[in-house]
């Protein structure tokens, strides 16, 4: 072992602690201890001459790395992303060698690792977050780092974390302002800053290979940069900006006119700009935002939006969340939405969410382009007219989540192409019906169906689901349903089936499944029944059972487990050891997961199968 080169640990979530005999290993080059759940590392990692990769990315419990890290004077890349690092050892500046440093926390006290520390790293390539900037009391510091010459550095993260005053919000300004970085970077982040503006170089087009721009939890920022001008932008993410009131023609950059803004965006999300009021963009000839393809506006509930989206030629996302304003009525007795809505020709997905003053979709409907609508937290929203539904010839995905109270039924085959339906918390939704006169072709298009949470449902199409592909379906928390389709083992399609917490089914007979049923996930129910005796021989293809329930697991134990079962998951024991006869004829289980079995002591004695690879409990 002494001679060891190469120890890789990562991800074995059993790993508490390193022994200090780590430091035996005096030849070892490279130290993998990511996503183990260490607290820190023992003093003796740093007798490890040799070592030049020290990966500890994902170890969230790791708060302190040993005082005499600078003894790792051959160490190359130190990855400490995603840990709870606080602090750094001041000894990290002499690791002048290092080519990857992922972290870089700038310490508050006046003996610890300092901003300009960075500047004796001139060889970092690859990514580089530097936390706890408000810790920068003189902004020479920010200068002295050299970020500038550091154009190996494809991405770089600036963070903040804590709230500023005045004198800060000033200090952190000029910290900005000369942590200037390559023109050659990909990536920027720039959160918590405290500064009421940004840095004149931000958003020069020099900035020539930007493609991702990260502007979060700015607090104190009342405008954003110039950006338009970063001709390879390609995403924009703009969050948590709570003094940001209005969104100017100076957004684009230039004067907005002789150069087309932001040709080459295609992501822009906004998020929790709780005091956005306005976007005016600038008109004329100009289109702002040619390449834009997703386009979200979520928790921002003082803005209002006018005819916007002839600016987005190419829009194909739209998602909506929490934004009330804009489907206030307006004079004409409309609201902004239709106004959005309306010019939107290329446009495939919609999310609509958290608009419970929302009573109806715009006056013209919804672009017949759409292969993906989702609406939740709509609760007064009426549902697309019946009548109309045969106009939307693309749409293949529908999500209702805790929408359309009002709608009492929904029918299958009014979507002409309907691929995957999923209703969820729909308050009065009693009936699933087949459309009259609904062609095959339309029904065979279905392939999953999911219901959830809906109390009032009491019944499927009389006659059984007539669609002959569905692969999936699920039905979980309908307290009225007394029965699952009618014959459903004529469903030779299905593959997978979940049913839980209806407890007034009473008909879910175990032999009537359809024979190439895989996956089959049973809870709370009514009551199991077999025509026969009990048997699992028809359903040969089931590989997947998952039990929940003590009740259920009770029910299905008694009479032999399918034998061809790959994947066994029994949730809700209560009993104190598990009988031999269980699982003795299982000769191809491979995964075996007992969750919730508080009185369970033992395992059989006689063993488990052979054919075992993993027992999680």
């Amino acid at each position: 072992m002494k001679q060891l080169r190469v120890l890789s640990l990562s991800s074995y979530k059993s790993i508490t602690e390193i022994p200090n005999s780590i430091g035996n290993l005096l030849y070892l080059r490279y130290l993998n201890l990511s996503r183990t759940k260490i607290e820190r590392l023992p003093s003796e990692t740093c007798k490890l001459y040799y070592l030049q990769f020290l990966l500890l990315a994902g170890c969230r419990r790791l708060t302190e790395l040993p005082e005499d890290m600078g003894k790792l004077v051959n160490l190359r890349h130190l990855d400490v992303s995603d840990t709870a690092l606080r602090e750094m050892p001041v000894q990290i500046a002499n690791l002048e060698n290092l080519q990857t440093l992922s972290d870089f926390v700038a310490s508050k006290h006046n003996d610890g690792l300092k901003l300009a520390d960075l500047g004796k790293f001139p060889h970092l390539h690859g990514k580089l977050s530097i936390s706890q900037l408000q810790n920068v009391n003189d902004p020479f510091e920010a200068d002295q780092a050299n970020m500038k010459m550091k154009e190996r550095l494809d991405e770089l993260a600036l963070e903040w974390d804590c709230g500023s005053t005045f004198s800060d919000s000033q200090t952190q300004s000029v910290v900005l302002e000369h942590l200037h970085p390559s023109t050659k970077l990909n990536s920027l982040t720039i959160k918590g800053y405290g500064g009421i503006s940004f840095p004149n170089w931000l958003g020069d087009s020099l900035f020539s290979n930007m493609v991702y721009l990260r502007i979060s939890n700015c607090d104190n920022c009342i405008w954003l940069p110039s950006l338009g001008q970063l001709g390879n932008l390609k995403e924009l993410v703009v969050e948590g900006m709570q003094s940001l009131e209005t969104i100017g023609t100076s957004f684009c950059g230039s004067d907005g006119f002789s150069c087309q803004p932001f040709p080459s965006l295609e992501t822009q999300p906004f998020d929790d700009t709780q005091e956005w009021k306005e976007w005016n963009l600038i008109g004329g000839s100009a289109t702002e935002f040619p390449s834009l393809k997703t386009l979200s506006l979520s928790k921002c509930p003082k803005l209002r939006v006018g005819n916007i989206a002839d600016k987005f030629p190419s829009l194909t996302e739209l998602k909506l969340r929490e934004c009330p304003l804009l489907v206030q009525s307006m004079p004409s007795s409309d609201h902004v939405l239709n106004q959005m809505m309306f010019p939107l020709n290329s446009l495939l997905r919609l999310t609509i969410d958290g608009f419970p003053s929302l009573t109806s979709f715009p006056t013209y409907g919804l672009p017949k382009t759409l292969k993906f609508l989702i609406i939740r937290n709509c609760e007064n929203l009426e549902f697309l007219p019946h009548e109309l539904l045969h106009n939307y010839t693309s749409l293949e995905e529908l999500k209702i989540s805790y929408s359309c109270n009002s709608m009492i039924s929904f029918t299958l085959g009014a979507l002409p192409v309907l691929k995957s339906l999923f209703i969820e918390g729909c308050k009065n939704l009693k009936l699933i019906l087949i459309a009259e006169g609904a062609s095959e072709k339309s029904l065979s298009f279905l392939r999953s169906i999911k219901i959830w949470d809906c109390n009032e449902l009491q019944s499927f199409p009389p006659g059984g689901l007539t669609t002959p592909n569905l692969v999936y379906i699920a039905v979980w928390k309908c307290e009225k349903l007394c029965s699952l389709p009618d014959a459903i083992n004529t469903l030779t399609g299905l593959q997978e089936m979940e049913i839980d917490n209806l407890p007034n089914l009473q008909s879910f007979v175990i032999d009537d499944l359809p024979i190439n049923l895989r996956e089959l996930t049973v809870g709370s129910v009514g009551g199991i029944l077999w025509n026969t005796e009990p048997t699992w021989e028809r359903l040969k293809c089931l590989s997947v059972l998952r039990i929940k329930g003590a009740d259920m697991v009770n029910a299905f134990v008694v009479p032999f487990l399918p034998p061809y079962l790959v994947t066994l998951c029994i949730c809700g024991l209560r009993d104190k050891s598990i009988d031999r006869k269980w699982l003795q004829h299982l000769t191809s289980l491979q995964n075996l997961e007992i969750v919730n079995a508080p009185k369970l002591k033992s395992l059989p004695k006689n063993g488990l199968p052979s054919s075992l690879l993993v027992l999680s409990m």
